[in-house]
């Protein structure tokens, strides 16, 4: 370590980092740099790296490399480095790294297919952004927010989203029912056998109880009926409701761009552009996440077949997405009981 650097931690300069940051950026923001940043401050204890003046070229590069050995995606790694390089930022504007460590920093490059390779919305980018609606004035309640929130929580189809009624919305019992009408345009892709009535959080609740008193267009569709989604002409077309996925779930919205570009002139935050962001997702990418999320906070799968209408065997094969540390994860809540020798009968 460099006599002429200050001695500071990971952990201290994590910490730093992040208050600077939390006076001028959001809570959800914040949230985000602190999860990305957590893997590299627990890779510097386990390796005795305990000052940040003590990383050079080497260390980042054994950093990447360890972050990719976990099996995380490479979006993933990429969130990883280029979290790691804002911090390395700041800690040599305060003197704290080797200011040529900065340059030594590359951002990993995807490739067009590693860019949308993902095919589920992370957990930790849906919370992430679950946080930033939860938290901002002006977004709490809109389409994006209330779409995102009911998407996440029940893991519905967009058939199913789309066939919501204003009606289907019981705030009491906190609960949607997801109906097939195909006689008026909404059928349920496994028909009769796809009609549920699923539980929500309060949280849900109340983003819908403001989407509906104030974003929420008093329209009735071509049969008469009022859906809780609703565009200016009725219904929405399966067209809109990806588009309010793709623009909701840009991370642009609570943190700098993981692409490099600038949100006021970037066109993927069009409407008609949306999708071309490599970081948004469309609902059945939520649906996905919001899948391996229930299981991996330990929802029976049984239970989290029934909420989303699909078989358990469906979602083994085709939904369950967890990594290979959510699945110890899941299996440790799962065995730590009956492999306790206390509970041996």
């Amino acid at each position: 370590m460099s006599d002429e650097l200050r001695d500071l931690s990971p952990r201290e300069a994590r910490e730093r980092f992040l208050a600077r940051r939390a006076q001028t950026q959001a809570k959800a923001t914040i949230r985000s740099y602190r999860n990305r940043l957590n893997a590299f401050v627990h890779w510097c204890e386990s390796e005795n790296v305990e000052s940040m003046a003590d990383l050079n070229g080497w260390l980042v590069d054994e950093y990447q490399a360890h972050r990719e050995g976990q099996g995380v995606s490479p979006s993933t790694v990429k969130g990883s480095i280029v979290a790691l390089r804002q911090l390395v930022k700041y800690c040599q504007r305060i003197e704290a790294v080797d200011p040529d460590l900065l340059d030594k920093i590359e951002v990993p490059k995807l490739s067009k297919d590693q860019q949308t390779s993902d095919k589920k919305l992370a957990a930790e980018d849906a919370l992430d952004l679950l946080s930033m609606y939860r938290d901002s004035r002006r977004l709490f309640g809109t389409a994006w927010h209330a779409l995102l929130e009911v998407t996440w929580h029940t893991g519905a189809r967009m058939g199913g989203l789309r066939a919501l009624d204003l009606g289907d919305f019981d705030r009491e019992e906190r609960s949607l029912e997801f109906r097939h009408q195909p006689e008026t345009g909404t059928p349920l892709k496994n028909k009769e056998d796809g009609e549920r009535v699923v539980g929500v959080p309060e949280p849900v609740v109340d983003a819908l109880d403001v989407y509906v008193a104030r974003e929420r267009s008093d329209k009735r569709d071509e049969y008469g009926r009022e859906p809780l989604f609703a565009a200016r002409q009725g219904r929405p077309s399966r067209t809109t409701l990806r588009s309010w996925s793709y623009q909701g779930t840009q991370p642009c919205l609570y943190m700098e761009c993981p692409h490099g570009r600038e949100r006021h002139s970037c066109s993927f935050t069009s409407r008609s552009e949306s999708s071309k962001c490599p970081s948004s997702r469309a609902l059945h990418a939520i649906r996905t996440g919001s899948i391996t999320w229930q299981l991996d906070r330990g929802v029976p799968i049984e239970l989290v077949a029934e909420r989303v209408n699909a078989t358990p065997s469906t979602i083994r094969r085709y939904y369950d997405k967890a990594d290979e540390h959510e699945r110890f994860r899941q299996r440790r809540r799962e065995l730590s009981a009956s492999l306790d020798i206390q509970n041996h009968d």
